[in-house]
């Protein structure tokens, strides 16, 4: 019968407990100093070696010519208690074994001394199972047993333990295992079992293992078998169900681009495949990070760790957008990843946060032109002087009076040939881009000027609020973009009412982007 990778493999010596050092060396010198306890608690997350720690001490203790203070596993003791059938290592699952009754059975059963060793150990495994009479049962036993008698208790959930428990037992914290530890694991049982593997491909399992041993032998185990012994890259992905770099780099393109049609197409794709939503926005998190891992180090290849042509790729993107706009699509999906499980549609939620992120990133690219806009127009700013009787003529350009005005005939342009080729074009190009319902707005608008290098739109109520909405603003801008045209694209309210004069000056000011100062 076909033994998995984690039950071949599980350590029978301390030297193969991996990533536990600090525990591994105070359970080996407690042995050679001859300073066993009475009581342990192994904690930890799963996978990292509670159990087999645990059986590796029960064993080294009872040994009769321990090597380091590990067992020997050839001496007659330790060979007994390999068996199955030895009675001096005794594991208990509390998770089945959680009443009371049984815990006064195993007070009863711990008076009888061992039959080979030296100690009889009790390892109880999930021990936060245990109900509170089955704890108050263990106490007294736990806090005097018989001197022969050793307990370890092992829990991925020691918060749930009694203070009268954890204050009665010598406590082991175990931490998740390193990328590292388990790489070199993976490339030294692959070359045992005659198991080809790329080295990304070891790379992608460990990392998919999270810190445990246990769960990236497993997916270790499953690439095995899908590849036929010879693991590559790709097939981890497939296995994993994860979403392959070219998925993730157009994903992640449509967002930092604020496209958010390519987005939805793309994403749908995915689902359509068969993609899980939740793993796919998990990947695309973890995606975003190596993004802004490469955009902030020099020299991150072994951070990342992706293949060359990949890596490449990724670098390359990372150039191209700001770390501020990268980090903020990293926090928004990080966010979601607790909601996701509970989600009744997680799709929508990664579609909904995929646009906050988009609407977000236009808003700070519109603020930013603003701000670089005014900068200029303060560098270059010039008292403009008029007098009083100079009304303000939306069809005649701004003659100045004076010497000191730095404006000339030119700066005002309003040739009505000009301003309506220049906006058929754009009202073409909304077409061309399948902007359906802001082209059907901008056509029926056609009071529109070219002052300086602002193109001035005179709208009505219900136009001036649709195109000063900043996602509709930012297409109407993009289309004057890809025409090449440079024109600041101005929304201006239509009013019937006759200027004022100081409506003309506030008018002159904003439209000039510069002060008015008039001589009366």
């Amino acid at each position: 019968m076909y033994l998995a990778l984690y039950r071949k493999f599980r350590p029978d010596t301390f030297d193969k407990i991996i990533g536990q050092d600090h525990i591994v060396k105070t359970l080996k010198n407690q042995i050679a100093n001859n300073q066993v306890g009475h009581a342990y608690l192994f904690c930890g997350s799963r996978g990292t070696g509670k159990t087999s720690a645990a059986k590796v001490f029960a064993k080294a203790i009872n040994c009769l010519t321990p090597k380091d203070s590990s067992p020997c596993n050839e001496c007659e003791v330790c060979r007994a208690i390999s068996e199955p059938s030895n009675m001096d290592i005794i594991e208990i699952d509390a998770a089945s074994n959680n009443r009371v009754d049984e815990i006064r059975d195993l007070r009863e059963k711990v008076k009888y001394p061992p039959v080979n060793g030296k100690y009889k150990v009790y390892i109880i495994d999930e021990v936060h199972m245990l109900t509170d009479s089955a704890f108050n049962a263990l106490l007294k036993t736990l806090e005097e047993p018989p001197k022969h008698v050793v307990f370890i208790l092992a829990t991925t959930e020691p918060h749930k333990l009694p203070a009268t428990i954890l204050s009665r037992v010598l406590r082991f914290d175990f931490k998740l295992v390193g990328e590292e530890n388990l790489k070199k694991l993976l490339k030294d049982i692959f070359k045992q079992e005659n198991i080809k593997a790329e080295d990304e491909a070891v790379s992608l399992i460990a990392k998919a293992g999270e810190g445990s041993v246990r769960d990236t032998l497993s997916i270790a185990d499953m690439c095995a078998s899908y590849s036929s012994n010879n693991i590559t890259y790709n097939d981890v992905l497939q296995v994993l169900g994860a979403s392959d770099f070219n998925c993730l780099y157009n994903l992640s393109n449509a967002i930092l681009n604020s496209n958010i049609e390519d987005f939805i197409s793309l994403l749908s794709a995915q689902v359509e495949l068969g993609k899980n939503i939740i793993t796919l926005s998990c990947d695309l998190t973890k995606y975003f990070r190596d993004l802004l891992v490469v955009k902030a180090c020099g020299k991150s290849e072994q951070l990342v760790e992706l293949p060359k042509e990949s890596f490449e790729k990724l670098k390359e993107q990372a150039n191209n957008f700001d770390s501020s706009i990268i980090n903020e699509a990293l926090q928004a999906f990080s966010k979601i990843e607790s909601e996701l499980k509970y989600a009744t549609n997680p799709q929508l939620l990664v579609e909904t946060t995929a646009i906050g992120v988009c609407f977000n990133s236009k808003k700070k690219l519109i603020k930013n032109e603003n701000i670089n806009q005014s900068a200029s127009t303060l560098n270059t700013q010039k008292v403009v002087k008029l007098n009083l009787e100079n009304k303000l003529d939306e069809n005649k350009a701004l003659t100045p009076i004076d010497e000191n005005n730095v404006f000339d005939s030119n700066t005002i342009i309003n040739n009505n040939n000009n301003v309506k080729q220049v906006w058929g074009k754009v009202l073409v190009k909304m077409r061309v881009l399948k902007q359906v319902i802001l082209h059907a707005l901008c056509a029926e608008i056609s009071d529109v000027q070219i002052i300086g290098n602002n193109f001035v739109i005179k709208a009505n109520e219900s136009e001036f609020k649709f195109l000063n909405n900043p996602q509709n603003y930012s297409d109407l801008v993009d289309c004057f973009k890809k025409l090449g045209y440079t024109y600041c694209v101005e929304i201006q309210l239509k009013s019937n009412d006759e200027v004022q004069e100081n409506n003309t000056v506030e008018k002159l000011e904003k439209v000039l982007g510069v002060k008015v100062n008039i001589i009366k």
